[in-house]
């Protein structure tokens, strides 16, 4: 996720609430649909709605105090080569999620100029010095090493007081793997055709680039399944900047069952982008720790205070990720696995609850038609107003009410994700076609494959289905 922190002010009792619509289209497009000029993203869809104002009327009016992960530096610097922030419509060649199209599978169309993130990696060297195991330059007559005819076994070198010739600093070239070439590049590798849309003014994409550090996550997840009577699908792609800069997708999601079973929990996570190479370790991390804290919920107790129950889970999460740090990674500070969130507690009979910590979004489809349960982020792109860890997450954290009623589908996304929803009727065309009925994981996958002029971030949907539609994908 290519984001930053950024400060609001404080909003009424510290707690936000969401309230308002927040879909947009974005205007004539190309093939159907597309981005158009810079600002013309923000007219609302008719029937939009959003939810989640408190029925007592606190909990703020959606702002938070200018919060930033603990510790955090709403400056920090971003990743070399990285985007700087600016309208939601801007791209540049390669600065769209996707995953290579077949050949002849899709029309072509120009893509609009745009920028891509390079890479950055973590590297190793051995000490100054090092020597292979064993050696023994003492002249004790330790094994190898011995004077010659003292009976100990001699030296496989020449000079056992010479330097080794592999040793650091011995002047001794080292061969190093060598960048991509134009022959490298020539050929694209085989892919898997697909129905997904081709959105504005698009032009070939590089080869995608592995990320080298060894804490880098999948570029591609995807599950689908039945969680007891609900089938629930989910897919994570990394955005178009990190394939293209060779760094690691920051995107995570989770679910379980509450431990009486009463309960549905699912989260995801995005990590800061101004982190590049640990906060990927905070969404996963997170995602997991959410889902740990919220298995003791039970149904009864989000109904009876549903603020105080995700507050809480927001709490104990927070606290469990300290612990984890400070016995695993003591090296890192909590502004290292600064990452957004978003929880959902669905009952099995009531009504469902979501909160977030930063712009991870949770949306409904109903029979084609989308709506939002959080407003979308306001302010300049790739900056958030709050992350986790943070010292109070329950302060920092919007809550909303889930909508009631049966035959809707339920959506949590990343921002990556949720950008592309708001800002193209083409997107939200295809993805509702895609999950009018449930998914495989393929299929889950293969729904998150459009491409789009300016989206380059990475992409993740957790898609719940209502139980009337489980298990026929």
């Amino acid at each position: 996720m290519l984001k930053w922190l950024r400060g609001r002010g404080p909003g009424p009792g510290g707690a936000r609430t969401a309230a308002g619509p927040s879909l947009a289209g974005d205007g004539p497009a190309v093939g159907g649909s597309g981005p158009t000029a810079p600002g013309d993203g923000r007219t609302a869809l008719a029937g939009n709605r959003g939810y989640g104002s408190r029925p007592d009327g606190g909990g703020g009016d959606g702002t938070a105090g200018g919060r930033t992960a603990a510790g955090g530096d709403p400056t920090a610097g971003r990743p070399t080569g990285e985007p700087a922030p600016g309208p939601a419509h801007s791209a540049a060649p390669g600065s769209e999620a996707s995953v290579s199209e077949a050949s002849g599978s899709e029309a072509s169309v120009s893509e609009a100029p745009g920028s891509a993130a390079s890479g950055s990696g973590i590297s190793r060297s051995d000490p100054p010095g090092s020597r292979p195991h064993g050696c023994d330059d003492s002249g004790s007559g330790a094994p190898g090493f011995g004077e010659s005819g003292s009976g100990a076994v001699r030296s496989t070198r020449a000079d056992p007081a010479a330097p080794d010739p592999a040793a650091p600093g011995s002047g001794r070239a080292v061969p190093h793997l060598a960048e991509p070439t134009a022959a490298d590049t020539a050929r694209p590798p085989r892919t898997l055709p697909t129905g997904a849309p081709r959105i504005g003014h698009l032009q070939p994409l590089p080869l995608p680039r592995l990320s080298a550090v060894e804490t880098s996550l999948p570029g591609v997840r995807a599950d689908a399944g039945l969680l007891r009577n609900r089938w629930l699908g989910a897919a994570s792609l990394a955005g178009q900047s990190h394939l293209n800069g060779g760094t690691t997708a920051q995107d995570a999601y989770q679910f379980t069952v509450s431990d009486d079973g009463s309960l549905l929990v699912a989260v995801v996570c995005d990590g800061l982008g101004s982190r590049p190479l640990t906060s990927q370790l905070g969404a996963v991390l997170l995602s997991s720790l959410l889902c740990q804290a919220a298995r003791p919920v039970t149904a009864d107790h989000l109904a009876a205070d549903p603020y105080a129950v995700l507050g809480g889970v927001f709490g104990g999460a927070c606290a469990r990720l300290a612990d984890v740090r400070a016995a695993v990674l003591p090296a890192l500070a909590d502004r290292d696995l600064a990452c957004t969130a978003v929880l959902v507690l669905v009952p099995a009979e009531g009504t469902g609850w979501a909160a977030r910590v930063g712009d991870c979004a949770v949306l409904t489809l109903t029979d084609g038609a989308w709506d939002t349960v959080f407003p979308r982020e306001e302010g300049p792109l790739n900056k958030v107003s709050a992350a986790l860890p943070h010292p109070a997450p329950a302060d920092a954290a919007e809550y909303a009410r889930l909508p009631e009623g049966p035959g809707g589908t339920l959506v949590l996304g990343s921002d990556g994700f949720a950008e592309d929803v708001y800002g193209s009727p083409g997107v939200r065309d295809w993805l509702a076609a895609c999950w009018s009925r449930p998914c495989d994981a393929t299929a889950m996958a293969d729904s998150l494959r459009y491409r789009r002029g300016g989206s380059h971030d990475d992409r993740t949907a957790l898609v719940l289905w209502p139980p009337s539609t489980g298990g026929r994908a």
